[in-house]
């Protein structure tokens, strides 16, 4: 779900990144950045944190169980043709004939006032990809973005992974908290700006992989 979070440096007393929008609870991003760092990038932060956040400046849609190996770029939902019938993807909604230069039938219509919106017996099915997905590469072009400590939280992130050199390599999962200390929960781009953000944990990247769903648990 959309989860959003942040993926950032420590800069002395605070942190700089970029933005992810899905499934960034612990179980969710944690993990992913986990397995990135030690599978995908062996163990290489800086070369990770350059890709992160140095190469894709508008944040990110998710990297969570996508392979780099891949180039990222974000995909276009209904982009190209059904793998079950071949047609395309607005061809298989009512709601998006008229827009594409086709008719409504009746059919159609009586369909429509009976809450019935799938011109076609299935609805579409795209080929997948395993690509991380980014907003400033493939179908999307966003502006740069930079999270910061100060405007995350607003933004509606709720987790922050904050990636340190303290004489070992660290990653420090924050929660952001509301003003009475409950959990901030962002939604459709917005939060509490005023929130602050509590350690969830300080994980060292050169120990065992932490219980993330214990983490996640002590938000």
């Amino acid at each position: 779900m959309s989860t959003r979070g942040a993926i950032a440096r420590q800069k002395g007393d605070t942190f700089e990144g970029r933005y992810h929008h899905w499934d960034s609870y612990p179980t969710g991003l944690g993990k992913a950045l986990w397995d990135v760092y030690h599978e995908q990038f062996q163990d290489n932060l800086d070369e990770m944190l350059r890709v992160l956040i140095d190469e894709h400046p508008a944040g990110w849609s998710s990297i969570v169980g996508k392979d780099f190996a891949v180039t990222p770029g974000y995909n276009d939902y209904g982009k190209g043709n059904c793998l079950k019938c071949g047609r395309l993807a607005w061809e298989h909604y009512y709601q998006d004939w008229e827009s594409h230069g086709k008719k409504l039938t009746a059919k159609a219509r009586k369909d429509m006032a009976n809450g019935r919106y799938m011109a076609l017996e299935h609805p579409f099915e795209g080929p997948e990809s395993n690509n991380a997905e980014c907003y400033c590469h493939g179908d999307r072009h966003e502006e740069a973005f930079l999270v910061t400590e100060e405007n995350a939280a607003g933004s509606g992130c709720e987790y922050a992974y904050v990636f340190a050199e303290n004489g070992k390599l660290i990653m420090t999962i924050l929660s952001s908290l509301n003003e009475d200390e409950s959990k901030m929960i962002g939604m459709f781009g917005m939060g509490n700006p005023e929130a602050k953000w509590g350690v969830l944990a300080i994980v060292p990247l050169d120990g065992p992989e932490p219980d993330w769903k214990n983490i996640e648990r002590g938000s």
